[in-house]
C-alpha cells in the first residue's frame, strides 16, 4: 500500500496487524480470542504479548525523550535551554514508532479503530469533568471508578 493510500487509523489497523503477524505475534487473532473467550489461557498469551508491546513502546517513549536536552548538568540546562527539542525529525520518527507499538497493543486487548474513537469521547468527557472541577492529585483515587464506566 502506498503512503497517499494510508488516510486513517480504518488503513492502517490491518497493515499493523499483518506487520505484526510477520514478526510472529498475532495481535488481531489474539484480540478477537481475547475477545471472545475471556478464559485463563488467552489471558495468559495475551499478556506476554502485551508484555513486550508496553516495553517496546517504553523504549520508544525513551528514544523520544532522547530529543530533547533533559539533563539537568549539562550546557543547555546551564544555559537554560532544559528540555529544548534538539532533533525535530527524529522525535516525529520516534513518535510514529511509538504509534507502531500503541495499535499493537490496541489489537491484543480486542480493539480497532471505532472502538478508539469511541473510548476516547467517553474518557475525554471524564477528563474534562475532571479539569472543571479543579481536582487535585490527591483526589484521583476517589474517583477511580469513573474508568470503569467507559465501555
Amino acid at each position: 500500500m502506498a503512503d497517499s493510500e494510508i488516510r486513517s487509523l480504518e488503513d492502517i489497523w490491518p497493515l499493523q496487524a499483518n506487520l505484526n503477524k510477520r514478526a510472529g505475534f498475532d495481535t488481531a487473532a489474539l484480540g478477537r480470542q481475547l475477545a471472545g473467550n475471556e478464559g485463563g489461557e488467552i489471558r495468559s498469551q495475551v499478556g506476554r504479548a502485551l508484555k513486550n508491546y508496553i516495553d517496546a513502546l517504553a523504549a520508544e517513549c525513551h528514544e523520544l525523550q532522547e530529543c530533547l536536552s533533559w539533563k539537568h548538568w549539562y550546557r543547555e540546562a546551564k544555559e537554560g535551554r532544559q528540555y529544548e527539542l534538539h532533533d525535530v525529525q527524529n522525535a516525529r520518527v520516534e513518535a510514529t514508532d511509538m504509534l507502531f507499538f500503541w495499535i499493537s497493543i490496541c489489537q491484543l486487548l480486542g480493539m480497532g479503530p471505532d472502538d478508539v474513537y469511541r473510548l476516547y469521547a467517553k474518557k475525554l468527557g471524564i477528563n474534562l469533568k475532571r479539569q472543571d472541577e479543579g481536582r487535585s492529585q490527591g483526589e484521583h483515587a476517589d474517583h477511580e471508578d469513573e474508568n470503569r464506566g467507559v465501555v
